[in-house]
């Protein structure tokens, strides 16, 4: 039996399936991004690396606020949301970097679960918190890299962690800068900053329950995108497509330092 993934977006995390196996999207050929190198899906090097179509999902939740009475500061993606499963079964560890690029059937087979996107007012202790969360499952380095975890976030370009995995948990950040201003810990009173990620984390999912109360809480203004219908593979899709990234996708160095930390390997096919 041949199966077809539809994505239910008000089931956020969850995917049905029916019996036929068609594009999920009407114009999957289109071509919405160039590739400065392979694009790699494989579990460690989307939940344990930065990943070049993970930074620019990060920027696309960004741009999607910009207009908006309240933009925010910077966004994040879970490595979870990157999906290597492709459609009908057959995995895809990696996206070539050939003159295809990445397609927009591609795209929305990656960014499978269509989670709704939403920004909301973060205080300094909880964005440490959250990025700590981030990087608490990570391995350090010559240890093997098994099973990460998928709360492993993807950064966007206003993000500069340095982060030592042979650190303790909870203690692993040893520098964050935001839009160029050093975050303290522990945080200024009053600092806050607009994070825009799925509702998927807002929500608590993969541990980050520090979210799940400021995205309950009206004096942190949470919103939910309103352009493409707030889902996020719709979101970088337009953001991809516009040439809002004028150079091929490739992966930032600068946005996430990993030191001490196992390093993926090339996945197979």
């Amino acid at each position: 039996m041949r199966l077809f993934l539809l994505a239910v977006p008000f089931l956020a995390g969850c995917v049905a399936y029916n019996e036929q196996c068609q594009a999920l999207v009407e114009n999957p050929n289109e071509k919405v991004a160039t590739l400065g190198a392979d694009l790699y899906l494989d579990r460690p090097n989307a939940r344990h690396a930065p990943n070049a179509l993970g930074q620019a999902v990060a920027d696309a939740f960004v741009e999607v606020f910009a207009a908006t009475g309240k933009p925010a500061d910077f966004g994040v993606l879970n490595g979870g949301s990157l999906r290597a499963e492709g459609l009908c079964g057959v995995t895809r560890n990696i996206v070539p970097a050939s003159p295809t690029g990445l397609t927009n059937g591609v795209l929305h087979e990656i960014l499978l679960f269509e989670n709704l996107v939403n920004a909301v007012d973060l205080t300094e202790d909880e964005v440490t918190a959250m990025l700590e969360h981030s990087v608490e499952r990570l391995f350090a380095q010559t240890s093997p890299i098994i099973s990460p975890a998928g709360s492993f976030l993807q950064l966007s370009k206003e993000v500069q962690l340095v982060i030592d995995c042979t650190l303790p948990v909870g203690s692993r950040i040893t520098s964050l800068k935001i839009k160029g201003e050093a975050v303290q810990k522990p945080g200024r009173v009053n600092k806050t900053y607009r994070v825009a990620m799925p509702a998927f984390l807002l929500g608590g999912g993969d541990g980050y329950t520090m979210l799940a109360g400021p995205g309950k809480d009206p004096a942190r203004s949470p919103i939910q995108a309103q352009r493409f219908g707030g889902v996020d593979s719709n979101i970088a899709a337009d953001y991809l497509r516009t040439n809002k990234i004028a150079d091929p996708l490739k992966v930032d160095p600068l946005r996430i330092v990993m030191n001490q930390c196992s390093k993926p390997v090339r996945p197979s096919n």
